[in-house]
Parts: C-alpha cells; structure tokens; sequence
C-alpha cells in the first residue's frame, strides 16, 4: 500500500514538473518569437510617447486627415484598417493610430481612461507633424473615445464618421462585466500562441475576403498571439463603464458633422442599437446614420462602399 502511494507520488510530481517545464518553454518561445516577429514585420512609424513606443501608420494625400481609431482588442489594427485606408487614401491623408497594447506599438500600465487615450492620440499626432482638425473615424469602443476628443477639444475635430461605434449609454442598459487580471497569464506564458498552433484554421472573417494580403492575414494571426489578454487589454476593458459613464446622455454638438455606418447584424441583433445611436443627433442635416449588411467588424467586408459612404459624406458637409 506503501509503495503504491509512493508510486503515485511520484507520477503526480512528474506531471507536475512536466507541466511546469511546458510552461517555461512556451512563455520563453512565444517572448523570443514575438521580438523577431514585430522586428521582421514591423509596418509603419514608430513613436515615443512618455517613454513608450507607439506605432503608427500614414499613407494617402488630401487637405483632410482621416484618423482610423480600432475597436477593443483589435490585435493589429495596421493591417485591420489597410484596405479601408488604401481607399481612403486616394483623396485623403489616412492615419491608423496602434493603441498601447495593440499591434505593435507597447504595452503600458497607465489607466486606460478617456482623457488618457485621447491625449495619447494627440501627442502622436503631434509627434506625426500632422495637423488637424481631424475627421475621426472611430471602430467600436473608439466611438466613445471620438467623442469625448471632439467635446473636449472641438478645434481638433471637424467631423466624425462611426464604424458600428460604440456610444455611451449603451453601458446603461447593460454593463461589462470587469475582467479577471490572472488571464494575463495565458498571454505572458505563451498560451494564446499555443492555440493558434493547435487551431491552424482559426479564422477572424477577414481570412476570407480578397481585400487583405496573405502578409496582413499572417500580421493579424501573429498579432493575435502577442497581443490578446495583455495588461493594456484588460484594464481597457474593465475601465469601460467608467469611460462610457462619464459621457452618459452626452450628444453630439450640434455643429459637429456625423456619419453613423452601423452593422445590420448589429443593429437586427440587439433592438437598442439603432435608438441608441439616434438619442446621439442634435443637428440632423449634418449627423446621419447609415446602415450596411455584415457584422460588427465592417470594414472586413465592406471596406470599398464605407470608403464610398465617407468620401460623398465628406464632399456634402465639409467642403469650403
């Protein structure tokens, strides 16, 4: 009996020591590899901001900028937004701004609130030696970040075209619940990376469309394994309740142009969205809101008719 429970012992040390050696090696492989792949396919400009490395990513010409904000924990929103700013970037100057924790830009311990984000924003895009005012074509959870910017610095912004953009009293009706901080190891051990391993086929929808490049598909995968439940990530997503309070029953200013492109998946899925969208209105000749088919990441598969939607958008109310 003894021996038995010797044996048995040792067999739960061995898989223990096992374990914890598989778990060594990947959080090693996964930090080594990551370095050489930011390294090898790094794509655009990088900036310092307080000490931390943003990357950003400038294409086109125009007397107007375009400034491409993504939605939370879009893992490389450089080449999320590449066909949408190639198109874009016929008439106008194209920004897309990598949030610390996001592609390839760092990661940061500093709170993820709106003022935080939205200066950040701007020292990059002071540091870019672009100046605005800007029209700010936010993705999901940056349409509460646009608006806050455009509110508080409204010199800065001249309009704001909205990719199923999140807005702030959405939270009213159901909040977030807050994220667990210990998923973070599933980031620092590799364990993200390991998925995408034993998951080859593991698609985001952009996978399918022409649009995007093989290299840019192989970006966002890579990015995925860097990027997904890090620090950065997750205090965003436990600070937005916080981020849309702060602008519960806030409405757009009545001189600021707006063009909401909402999802029909969206807006058929959950009753509220479009209303939601709606109570934001204060000037409808100049705020509009557009609905086309597909999902909540739009411009996987519509990157050509938003393109289109934003330029006649544009050309109606921002002309001199």
């Amino acid at each position: 009996m003894k021996k038995a429970i010797r044996i048995t012992g040792k067999i739960i040390l061995w898989i223990f020591v096992t374990i914890i050696g598989l778990l060594l090696i990947s959080a090693l492989s996964h930090n080594i590899l990551k370095s050489m792949e930011k390294h090898k396919y790094k794509i655009g400009k990088t900036i310092d901001i307080d000490g931390k490395h943003m990357q950003a990513y400038v294409t086109g010409q125009g007397e107007k900028t375009i400034v491409l904000l993504s939605g939370l924990g879009t893992a490389s929103p450089i080449a999320d937004f590449m066909p949408l700013a190639d198109r874009l970037g016929t008439d106008y100057k194209v920004v897309i701004l990598e949030y610390f924790g996001y592609g390839f830009s760092d990661s940061t311990k500093a709170e993820r609130s709106n003022e935080n984000i939205v200066n950040e924003i701007r020292t990059a895009l002071n540091q870019l030696e672009i100046k605005g005012p800007y029209i700010l074509m936010p993705h999901s959870i940056s349409g509460v970040y646009s608006m806050y910017y455009a509110i508080k610095y409204p010199d800065e912004v001249e309009a704001i075209i909205g990719i199923d953009e999140s807005v702030p009293n959405q939270t009213k009706i159901s909040k977030d619940p807050d994220m667990s901080h210990s998923l973070t190891l599933l980031n620092t051990f590799g364990i993200i990376r390991d998925i995408t391993y034993l998951l080859p086929e593991a698609e985001d929808g952009s996978n399918k469309n022409n649009d995007y490049t093989q290299e840019q598909i192989k970006i966002k995968k890579m990015a995925t394994a860097w990027n997904s439940l890090n620090e950065s990530i997750i205090n965003e997503f436990n600070m937005v309740n916080k981020n849309t309070e702060e602008l519960y029953d806030v409405k757009y200013p009545d001189h600021l142009p707006v063009l909401a492109i909402l999802a029909k998946e969206t807006v058929d899925t959950d009753k509220n969205w479009l209303p939601l969208h709606q109570q934001l209105i204060t000037s409808p000749s100049i705020q509009k809101i557009e609905t086309l088919p597909g999902e909540h990441y739009l411009h996987w598969t519509n990157a050509g008719r938003i393109a289109e939607l934003s330029k006649e958008f544009i050309s109606a109310n921002l002309t001199k």
